[in-house]
Parts: structure tokens; sequence; C-alpha cells
């Protein structure tokens, strides 16, 4: 090869890096393994085979067929605008919406059906028309929520959703880690779609990726979104997605909505207090006493989210990835790790001691947060995730009363 061909295949070389690391940085990657940022759902549907396309607020689109389209919310006030191309009916599912929402569409006339937390809109559409879909809360200021996360997609994720009921909740912070089996994604779809209550989830890093391939695809398709926000009294809840490491941090999804976030007026009009809620936590508060070993966000990642958190005013954290119940100030972010869905404890020392984080809205007061324990039933203990911890401390009198009660 001449001189010239070298500098030549040099200058492409340099130039085809340039333009990947540009392309790296403007879109954000996820590793590992790596991959460009993934695509964030869609919260406008149009279908050919349809007369009519549908526009959401505060809910996602999932699928178009003969029988209308369905989308999921993802926060407690959802909106769909069904927009008419031209004199048709139209039929629009919504899942996971409080049993209690009042549906508001101003003037026009359509047909409601409740089943749960499925809302059965139909009604007719005309032509270049835009009819508002609101669904509301009898009383938005004053509320409650549960929030714990790596509870699998069996039985222990039904009991969890049973227990916040129990507990009064109006809803539930998932965070994060449903799929830790091939059969935890699909049994959680029914679970979460037959929940007393609604659930808004964190994307774990389970459910990320699974033996080295990317399965977001699933979880966005029939879970939620990775990032999303909705506002309830006065609260504007952030959901972020701290799945996979992401690089640069300040890019993607996540990177664009925080930078987005409002710094706090403290105007009790607007917002008045921050909850952000996701899977891993920015520190570990075991790394001194496991010789530096942190279970945690990365600390490139935690080194631009952290500051970018404090400076719009946000106090509070709620993260799971770790499996306790724990609470610490993490350079003045207090963060809340509640990551004890499996309730594995409490089969380990023969008592329920397996807790839940509550939190409590009222109007003009800061969001009060406490303990509950799960008091998990001992048949809902059917994950593997939970028996793998049995089975590394010989508990096996225990995991073969499991594996009889679990069938």
């Amino acid at each position: 090869m001449t001189a010239y061909a070298k500098r030549l295949v040099a200058f492409i070389t340099l130039v085809t890096l340039g333009a990947l690391v540009a392309v790296v940085y403007s879109k954000g990657a996820r590793f590992p393994p790596p991959q460009f940022e993934p695509r964030a759902v869609a919260m406008t549907a149009v279908d050919p085979n349809l007369d009519y396309r549908v526009s959401a607020k505060g809910a996602y689109f999932q699928q178009a067929d003969n029988r209308g389209m369905r989308f999921r919310a993802f926060t407690p006030q959802p909106e769909l605008a069904v927009i008419g191309e031209q004199i048709a009916e139209f039929s629009v599912r919504l899942e996971n919406v409080h049993p209690q929402a009042l549906l508001s569409t101003g003037t026009a006339e359509v047909t409601e059906n409740i089943n749960g937390l499925v809302r059965q809109v139909r009604g007719r559409t005309t032509p270049g028309t835009s009819l508002q879909l609101k669904w509301r809360l009898p009383n938005p200021d004053t509320y409650r929520f549960t929030a714990i996360g790596d509870t699998g997609g069996d039985g222990e994720l039904r009991w969890v959703l049973q227990r916040s009921a129990q507990l009064g909740a109006d809803f539930v912070l998932h965070l994060g880690d449903i799929n830790y089996s091939p059969e935890d994604f699909s049994q959680a779809v029914d679970i979460l779609n037959t929940s007393p209550l609604p659930v808004y989830v964190a994307i774990g890093n389970h459910d990320f990726y699974a033996a080295g391939r990317p399965i977001h695809e699933f979880f966005t398709r029939h879970i939620g979104p990775r990032n999303s926000t909705f506002t309830l009294g006065g609260v504007l809840f952030v959901n972020l997605d701290t799945a996979a490491f992401a690089f640069p941090a300040s890019m993607g999804t996540r990177g664009r909505l925080v930078r987005s976030l409002p710094l706090l007026t403290y105007d009790p009009s607007r917002t008045r207090e921050y909850v952000v809620f996701t899977h891993k936590p920015l520190s570990d508060p075991r790394a001194m006493e496991t010789d530096g070993y942190s279970h945690s966000l990365g600390w490139l990642e935690a080194r631009w989210l952290r500051p970018q958190l404090l400076r719009r005013g946000v106090r509070s954290l709620l993260a799971g990835h770790i499996h306790v119940a724990t609470e610490f100030d993490d350079q003045g972010l207090k963060t809340y790790i509640s990551g004890q869905g499996l309730a594995h404890a409490d089969l380990i020392v023969d008592r329920p001691v397996a807790r839940i984080l509550v939190g409590e809205v009222t109007p003009g007061q800061a969001v009060q947060y406490r303990w509950e324990t799960l008091d998990m039933p001992f048949a809902a203990h059917c994950s593997p995730r939970g028996w793998e911890v049995l089975e590394a401390l010989g508990k096996h009198d225990v995991l073969a009363q499991l594996r009889d009660s679990c069938g």
C-alpha cells in the first residue's frame, strides 16, 4: 500500500470514528452490550384502517385493531384526544386507571364501560373535531401511595399489590425488576391488569436485559415508559430509567427529561415538591461495610445526576435494586431504598421483617414517609430468584415446603 493510500485509509477511519462518536454523544448509548438509546413510547396513534386518530397525555399507545385503539395510563389523571377524519364510530381502551377516576368529556356524549382498571369508551367522531377524554380523581390533593421494587412477576408481585390496597394506597410506585425468570414478564402483565389499584413502574436492570440481550421493548410495550412524569396535588413524580449504564449520562431520553425539569417555585398553585422514583440508588449505603463494593448507579452517572436533581429542588429519591428496606442521606438527597419485594428476609429469620414504603400527601405539606411490614404469606414466595437466596443459605426445609405450595 502506498503512503498516499495509507493516509487516505487513516483519514477515512478517523472520520468514521468521529462520526460514530458524534452520533453516540447526540443520541446516547446503553451498556452492556452496547446499543443506541432505545426509542421512547408513542403517545399518538394513527391506523390506516380506522377513521380517527388518538393522542394521549399521561398514557401511551399499545396497539390498534378492528376493535379500536388500546392505551395504558402511566399517570393517575390521563387524557386522550380523539380526532375525527370523518363521521365514524370510535372505540378506545385505556388500562391502569383508578377505579374511582371520573371521566369528563365536556358536552360530548360517549359510553364508558368500567372493568377494574380498564376503561372502554365508545362514541362518534366528526370531521376535524377533537373529543377530549379526561379522567380525574375525586380528591387529587390528598392521597397515599406505596413504593417497592424487586418483586419478580409471580406471587410476590401479586401480594405487593394486595398489601398496598390493604394499606389504603391509591397507587403503587414499582421500583423495577419484575423480570427475574422467563415467565415473569407475561405473568406480570396479567397481574398488573388485574391489580386492585394502578401501578407506575420504573424499569429495572432485569427488565432491560436478560441473558445479555435487550428485552426492554416488551417492558415499554406492555408495562410503561422508561422515563416519565406526572403531577398530582402539587407533587411532581419523576420516573427515571437507571436500568443500564448510559453514556453520556446527560444524553438520551433520561438526560433530556432531567434537563427539562423546572426549579421548584414553592408556589402552592404549582409544584411544591418532587418525588423521584427509579431502580438503582445513586449510592449504596453498605459500601463502607463491603470493602467498597457498590450495588448502585455508576459513579459517572451519579456524579452528573445528583447535582442536577438537587439544583432543581429534589430532596427525596425512592429506589430498589438493593434488596433491603432502609433510608439514608446521600449528600443532601434523602434516599429510601425499598427493595424487599421478594420478602425472602421473612423466610431467613422466620418472622415478618420485610417492609414496604408508604407515602402520604396532604395539601400544603411535605410528603410524609413511613415503613410498614409487608406481611407476605408463605404461599406467595414462588419466585426462583428468592429461592436462590434460600438455597445459598442452606434453607432446604423451607425450599421443600415452597416447592410443594407453589407447584
